[in-house]
């Protein structure tokens, strides 16, 4: 069970966090959640597509870790996550921002999931410093969780944008691995290029200012990556 407390040096002055990938965390699954400020850097390493939820018809952007629900194939047998970029979602680890009652006021705080083994007492590096101020290594999660936050006020009006000029394409990849056997997959959505790159000039406009167009693009080029996963899939399994 989680047990998620705001973090303050006066309770946890001794508290240690190291970061670490693997089953345990959650972290051997097919897909997860990207946000539009990390498209650009993810697009180099990840197929980026959508999902759509079945029950509210929303869609969210995701990165592919691999072609079943249990399957990521950046994460090797000793969880080590290979890729140059490591999804937010995933570094955030056991930590998110939450509101705290302080005095007349409610403020922002780093809560932590105190039950998460990532976190021990006396183990470097530690949270906070000895004088009580945070530590590079909470400045780094804190940073993380911002950027997680101002991606989230750009996620739908990103994709209301996409929706209005049409311009997301179902994905159904068949693909045959070098075992002889033949992987059907249901990928998601993806951006349509030739929609794309025939979109009248007005929205192409309305696109670019609001600062789409270019994510737009970071989609459509991104789903070349699929060979490069079949090929990390193909490797494993010799």
């Amino acid at each position: 069970m989680k047990d998620f407390q705001p973090l303050s040096a006066e309770q946890h002055k001794t508290l240690g966090y190291t970061e670490k990938y693997g089953s345990e965390y959650g972290h051997q699954v097919g897909a997860v959640m990207i946000l539009p400020n990390e498209f650009a850097r993810a697009q180099r390493e990840y197929p980026i597509l959508f999902r759509k939820d079945s029950e509210t018809g929303r869609f969210l952007p995701v990165v592919l870790l691999g072609f079943e629900e249990h399957e990521n194939l950046f994460l090797n047998e000793n969880a080590v996550w290979n890729a140059r970029y490591i999804p937010l979602a995933v570094r955030q680890g056991p930590f998110l921002i939450g509101l705290q009652q302080q005095e007349a006021e409610r403020r922002l705080a780093i809560y932590a999931d105190l039950n998460d083994s990532r976190l021990q007492q006396d183990v470097a590096p530690a949270l906070f410093n000895a004088d009580g101020h945070a530590s590079a290594t909470l400045n780094k999660i804190r940073d993380i969780l911002s950027a997680r936050h101002k991606g989230l006020e750009v996620l739908e009006p990103m994709i209301e944008a996409f929706l209005k000029y049409d311009l997301l394409e179902r994905v159904i990849l068949e693909i045959d691995l070098s075992s002889g056997a033949t992987v059907k997959f249901d990928a998601g959505y993806t951006v349509h290029i030739e929609k794309l790159m025939a979109l009248e000039s007005a929205a192409v406009v309305e696109l670019h200012k609001s600062g789409f167009l270019s994510l737009a693009y970071n989609v459509a080029d991104s789903v070349n990556n699929i060979q490069g996963l079949i090929d990390i899939k193909n490797a494993k399994m010799k």
